[in-house]
């Protein structure tokens, strides 16, 4: 008869995936997880694969926590100023991180994507994701004279990602807010409608 985990899943892929945002993938031994996840090789191996299935699963874990943060562009109101408290509260959760971790999926778009394939297609999906959501938001507020129409949504959106990553990097080695903040008020003029600006 196997023998019953005696771990919750789930909380030790969480752990498992802040030993990889903080190292890297490349710098995580299996026993800094198993160390870390408070489990044995044996019930890593059975419940999670190898160390790049693990890997895998920690990056799906921190991208969809994400994108569950995206859903806000999806709602009613102003879409120039959900768009502004969007990426200020995105700036300040990375000047909130004592440890400068960056952003997982741009620190793992660094060091894996290149030879990494599986990695690299987990990262195109995100930020595909990440582009709609921002779109949608950026042509609903066009569409109300609250955005300029100068740029279709989507080149907005895509320009808006670029940012975002922008300023995880730039806050992992100038965690200051006269650092980031102008990145994010010089991107917000792209915005300014001829109706009334955010």
């Amino acid at each position: 008869m196997p023998r019953a985990k005696c771990f919750d899943r789930e909380e030790a892929l969480q752990k498992a995936m802040r030993a990889f945002w903080a190292r890297g993938y490349e710098a995580t031994s299996i026993q800094d997880l198993v160390e870390c996840m408070g489990i044995n090789r044996g019930s890593l191996y059975d419940t999670f694969g190898d160390k790049h299935q693990l890997f895998l699963a920690a990056l799906d874990q921190y991208t969809d926590s994400s994108l569950t943060r995206g859903l806000a562009l999806r709602e009613d109101g102003n879409a120039a100023l959900i768009l502004k408290d969007y990426l200020y509260s995105f700036m300040y959760r990375t000047l909130g991180d004592p440890e400068k971790r960056g952003c997982f999926v741009t620190n793992t778009a660094v060091e894996r994507s290149s030879y990494d394939e599986q990695c690299a297609k987990k990262l195109r999906e995100y930020y595909d994701n990440v582009e709609k959501d921002l779109a949608f938001l950026i042509e609903r507020g066009q569409q109300a004279g609250e955005i300029n129409n100068k740029r279709p949504a989507g080149e907005l959106a895509s320009f808006f990602v670029g940012v975002m990553q922008g300023v995880r990097v730039l806050g992992k080695v100038r965690p200051e807010e006269a650092a980031l903040r102008p990145m994010i008020e010089v991107a917000l003029e792209t915005l300014n409608s001829d109706a009334k600006a955010a």
